[in-house]
């Protein structure tokens, strides 16, 4: 099945994959013929313009939101410190976010191949922060 194939939806929208950059490197080389060395240009431009950081964050924004939905109603405050600092985390990460070329099925593995460039800047930001 071809991307043109599909009609795309209010409603169909939601079947199809998403929160990887390389869907979207996938997706130009069929639509618009780029060949390895263009596809790389689209990779270098989708990390210098914050697409990757914000597939990720939006990844780790996911599992917050799964992590603190049942506790809502009985969270205490060490629980919303946590989410606090992980909402911290997410908003300071470093713009320089890797994905590998491979599209897992499994977005948390997606998730856990990615590399954080810059990540130890990240952490003395962090300590910094818990030690207000």
């Amino acid at each position: 099945m071809t991307i043109q194939s599909v009609l795309l939806t209010p409603k169909t929208i939601n079947n199809e994959r998403q929160n990887h950059p390389e869907l979207v490197v996938q997706d130009a080389r069929e639509l618009l013929g780029l060949d390895d060395g263009q596809c790389d240009v689209l990779r270098m431009i989708l990390l210098r313009r914050g697409v990757n950081k914000w597939l990720y964050a939006r990844r780790r924004f996911i599992r917050l939101k799964h992590w603190m939905k049942p506790k809502v109603m009985t969270a205490t405050r060490k629980d919303f410190q946590y989410a606090y600092e992980e909402l911290v985390h997410i908003c300071t990460l470093p713009r320089w976010v890797e994905w590998t070329r491979h599209v897992h099925r499994n977005m948390r593995r997606n998730e856990e191949e990615a590399t954080v460039v810059g990540a130890e800047l990240y952490s003395d930001l962090m300590n910094a922060i818990r030690a207000e």
